[in-house]
């Protein structure tokens, strides 16, 4: 059977993401999986790729999978999913990933979706194909599979989670440009052992957390180092340091092997000094911290299961360790205050101002928080799939769910878009000064990094700038509002 895997993107964003580009390691992991059974599967990443729906005419897919999350780019899955139903009547049109594997009914409210896939979807696709081609298995027995049937949706079991990932293959990496994305980065575990409200981990993986084990990272990296010419992967996974025996097998490998490769990855902010000792020296650059919060009530309200103290400790380890560290920080949460919303910069400011990422909260469906913030009617819900870009945008910029007054919530907003590039560069020369001998040992590196941070910071205030003006476009409703905006 041909199978046709898709990430769309919203034309009108589509620039501003392209700025940074990622490998769509899930759906090429689902390529692998696919080829494995015998299926031909061609990728077609709209960050990237400049073909058309039509374009894919001559291939004639029998299955057309999206891979799609909450955010401006769903959009574009809406459009592409019925220009591809106008072009392949006959094909079977399939969303997973996280936003459809949670709001299953809505989606499959939208006509030209015919299936969901409900979690991984390496196996449940397996069998969808088979249905499609043989009739067997029967559709109402395809585990982690919702459909309509009779126009009412139905919901199959959901199928269990994949106990041993190392018999998933290796991504097909060689159905994608791989020159055309910003850089490699590599998933090698699944889920997430943590309980962070905000996050949907919780509800779409159900606590389970799969990992691949040392020896097959390293195989992953000698890889796209011989094939690609790989200098720097970044690992992807939500907390690559969380499984330390796994961390530090995988550090004493790439010590002993002496294999020289530059790597990053997030971490939770809990690491010892001897970890990040040996993560230095197996050739960890880049760190990036979750820390979300400055204020100890509101760790303990979003279930952060930490102390600002012990994160303060670990970035200053990092530091100390002249390792790369940004740091990510929301505010705009439920129930914040003044003084929580000052401890937070408070807390920057004890750590000298570092770089870091500011996002406002966004209530995403299947986390906790989103419940809550449903539960006490501080969000009205799109009804269709074309409102859930806006219900993203209006979040991240207007809406005001907490006791922060907006203009002092805006005014901090600003302040970070005009002064991130700026900090990053302050904060390596004060704390790393070293790394500027690249500009002389290494040039092409140094002003490479140079223009990467140029260009973030473009692409920040890019994105800003037309999302700004598309919800100022007059006639637009709000899709989402707040209890005290509407008391007010």
């Amino acid at each position: 059977m041909k199978v046709l895997l898709v990430t769309s993107a919203t034309p009108a964003y589509r620039h501003y993401y392209q700025a940074y580009t990622n490998l769509p390691n899930g759906i090429l992991y689902l390529a692998s999986f696919l080829e494995k059974y015998g299926h031909e599967v061609q990728v077609y990443d709209g960050y990237v790729d400049d073909r058309q729906p039509e374009d894919f005419v001559a291939f004639n897919p029998d299955l057309i999978g999206f891979s799609v999350i909450t955010g401006p780019n769903l959009e574009g899955s809406v459009t592409q999913s019925r220009e591809f139903r106008g072009l392949f009547p006959e094909a079977k049109i399939v969303w997973g990933n996280v936003h459809p594997s949670i709001m299953i009914n809505q989606t499959l409210l939208e006509e030209s979706v015919d299936y969901v896939v409900i979690g991984a979807g390496e196996h449940t696709l397996v069998e969808l194909l088979d249905n499609i081609k043989t009739g067997e298995p029967g559709v109402d027995t395809i585990k982690g599979l919702a459909y309509r049937k009779g126009g009412e949706v139905v919901v199959n079991a959901r199928r269990e989670f994949i106990n041993d990932l190392e018999s998933v293959p290796d991504p097909a990496w060689h159905l994608v440009d791989v020159k055309k994305y910003s850089g490699i980065g590599l998933n090698t575990s699944r889920g997430c052992a943590h309980r962070c409200t905000f996050c949907y981990n919780k509800s779409y993986n159900k606590g389970y957390i799969g990992y691949f084990g040392a020896e097959r990272i390293i195989s992953q990296i000698k890889h796209v180092q011989e094939k690609y010419g790989a200098k720097y992967i970044r690992f992807n996974e939500d907390n690559f340091t969380f499984n330390r025996k796994r961390l530090r097998e995988f550090c004493k490998l790439m010590i002993e092997r002496k294999i020289k490769i530059q790597w990053g990855c997030d971490s939770r902010a809990d690491l010892s000094e001897a970890d990040i000792a040996l993560m230095k020296k197996a050739g960890c650059v880049a760190v990036g911290l979750g820390l979300e919060h400055g204020s100890q009530r509101m760790l303990d309200f979003i279930q952060k299961d930490i102390t600002v103290q012990e994160m303060e400790n670990t970035f200053w380890n990092l530091v100390k360790a002249k390792i790369r560290t940004s740091v990510y920080i929301m505010y705009g949460f439920p129930t914040e205050t003044i003084e929580d919303f000052k401890a937070t910069h408070a807390m920057l400011s004890r750590l000298d101002d570092p770089y870091y990422m500011f996002n406002r909260f966004v209530p995403f469906p299947g986390s906790v928080l989103f419940d809550y913030c449903v539960k006490h009617s501080l969000v009205n819900l799109p009804e269709r799939l074309e409102g859930w870009p806006e219900y993203l945008m209006r979040f991240s910029n207007q809406v005001n769910i907490s006791k922060v007054p907006e203009e002092m919530m805006s005014e901090a907003a600003a302040r970070w878009r005009a002064t991130y590039a700026v900090q990053r560069f302050r904060f390596t020369l004060k704390h790393n000064p070293a790394y500027f001998w690249t500009a002389i040992t290494d040039p092409g590196k140094f002003f490479r990094e140079l223009w990467e941070l140029a260009k973030f910071h473009i692409q920040v205030n890019g994105f800003y700038k037309i999302v700004k003006k598309k919800l100022s476009t007059p006639g637009k409703e709000p899709v989402a509002t707040c209890a005290k905006a509407q008391a007010r």
